[in-house]
């Protein structure tokens, strides 16, 4: 590229623009079943400018050393050079390693460098970029092993990066994933992919080194990144969080359903954790990307190593109070005597015992959509089979039909609430036994029975505004885990039975029901 054609390319529009530029013709000119089985989105240019502009001004050396262990198109790492280049203090040199696994990608992504390397040069600032046509994963799962045996040996025997930067894939993977197993220590279950970047990253970063990820919410609570977020919080600190409130609308562009979030943390072990307060931000989506509302929240209010480092991430005021009301009950399920438990039935594996039509060898079978606020219909119109044949083949696959509190593991996402739940009273079903689908959780009493009114007043608790409400500021997806009940915060039995009280002696509207209840728990609680 001569001078002349350099410098008026330069005037024309920055890396990031003609980065996004080159992203669009590459997933026009591909499949969209192939763009999506490698998990990949590319990040849109105002959303790699919000992730850019938190990475702040340091004193660093000469060369600054970059890592974009996703990089797709390069818009993310094109746009924090343009950060870099705005800094009073400017670094000589930029090396820059950037990761993707797409070969086909490779050419793009090599011409996106050489524009940048070429727009960097007028900024006086010279870049170096190496581009690993490999898996990021396992080419560096090992470094997680290495950070234990170097903070017990004291030895170092890989690369570190000052700034690291990345919209890294969105895809589960399974135990027997090459990648789970080489990065075992920080797993459980069926680990989503990007989790796994996030905690090679933190690894790989030089202390007072900074990082920016733009992901799903996921990570923030669940016993499947209980681990992850052990190894990743101890290493990094928050130092703010984006939410986008829209499950729909952040990469609205390729149709990705995920309520996301931008997190940019820091690498230094001299930062006091107990005075630290992060910025919280959070918008709708692109739409209202400018219109964004910002909070700061103590470090210690966010994420609580005694609870498992969930994080607690508020957008508003009113939402911190409310982690605060429901943080000082002292209760949860167990202490109450309670367990919950995830219906055992999964249609197609015991299709041989479900049933359209009803016989006197048959028990009431329980679906999702059975289950609504504070009420459960049985039977309904429906294509499903709604009977299960009682047999003792069966009967492992039921539930004696005594008082549980119902609860939907999965909600729509125009749903306004997270939380469904409704009582399930013996007296309503006639029948010895119940079948629960899989797609309900069902509360009960390990010793003896729930009484009615424990069962009204939970059900009204946990389908309360208050509660709702808090539970939608740890979890940002749509499913609601047996685990994440079990540690829900809950007030004592006896708020319970009073508002059950209130529940069984009132026939009030939704509405109604809802504003007394929460009075009652705010009142008594």
């Amino acid at each position: 590229m001569s001078m002349a054609v350099k410098q008026k390319n330069v005037a024309i529009k920055n890396p990031s623009r003609y980065a996004e530029e080159l992203g669009h013709n590459f997933i026009v000119s591909k499949k969209k079943a192939d763009t999506s089985s490698l998990g990949q989105y590319f990040t849109p240019q105002v959303i790699a400018e919000l992730i850019a502009k938190n990475f702040s001004e340091f004193n660093c050396s000469q060369v600054l050393k970059i890592l974009d262990p996703g990089a797709g198109a390069g818009i993310l790492s094109n746009m924090l050079c343009e950060r870099i280049s705005t800094w009073k203090h400017k670094p000589n040199r930029i090396e820059l390693i950037a990761y993707e696994i797409d070969k086909t990608l490779i050419p793009v992504l090599r011409k996106s460098f050489s524009y940048l390397k070429d727009w960097l040069e007028n900024k006086n600032i010279s870049l170096i970029f190496s581009i690993h046509d490999s898996d990021f994963v396992l080419e560096n799962g090992d470094i997680l092993n290495q950070t234990l045996q170097q903070s017990l040996f004291g030895k170092k025997n890989f690369e570190e990066f000052d700034l690291i930067i990345a919209n890294p894939p969105y895809f589960k993977i399974s135990k027997s994933d090459p990648r789970a197993k080489a990065t075992s220590s920080v797993i459980h279950g069926q680990p989503n992919i990007y989790a796994l970047f996030m905690a090679i990253a933190a690894s790989l970063l030089k202390e007072n080194g900074q990082l920016g990820f733009i992901t799903p919410r996921s990570y923030a609570s669940g016993l499947y990144f209980k681990k992850f977020r052990q190894n990743f919080f101890n290493q990094i600190t928050p130092v703010s969080i984006h939410i986008f409130e829209s499950r729909d609308k952040a990469f609205n562009k390729d149709g990705v359903l995920q309520e996301n979030v931008i997190l940019h943390g820091k690498k230094d072990s001299t930062i006091d954790r107990q005075n630290h307060k992060v910025k919280i931000s959070s918008c709708d989506g692109l739409s209202d990307i400018n219109n964004v509302n910002m909070i700061e929240i103590p470090l210690a209010e966010i994420i609580a190593p005694e609870n498992d480092y969930i994080l607690h991430i508020p957008t508003k005021i009113t939402q911190r109070e409310i982690v605060k009301i429901v943080k000082s009950w002292k209760h949860n399920l167990h202490s109450l005597g309670l367990d919950v438990s995830t219906g055992p039935i999964v249609p197609f594996r015991v299709s041989d015992i479900l049933g359209e039509y009803p016989s006197e060898q048959s028990a009431p079978l329980l679906w999702l959509h059975n289950v609504t606020t504070m009420h459960v219909s049985w039977p309904i119109k429906s294509r499903k089979p709604q009977y299960v044949k009682i047999s003792q083949s069966a009967e492992k696959f039921l539930v004696p039909n005594v008082n549980y509190v119902l609860v939907r593991r999965f909600s729509a996402k125009e749903e306004k609430k997270r939380l469904v739940a409704a009582p399930l009273l013996s007296k309503i079903l006639k029948s010895k036994f119940v079948g629960i689908e899989n797609h309900i959780n069902y509360i009960y009493r390990k010793i003896g029975e729930l009484s009615e009114t424990e069962a009204l007043g939970l059900a009204a608790i946990l389908n309360s505004s208050l509660l709702d409400s808090y539970f939608r500021i740890f979890n940002g997806n749509t499913q609601v885990s047996a685990t994440e009940l079990r540690n829900l915060p809950l007030p004592t039995l006896r708020v319970i039975e009073r508002v059950g009280s209130f529940v069984k002696s009132n026939d009030l509207n939704q509405q109604e029901t809802e504003e007394k209840v929460s009075n009652l728990i705010k009142q008594y609680a």
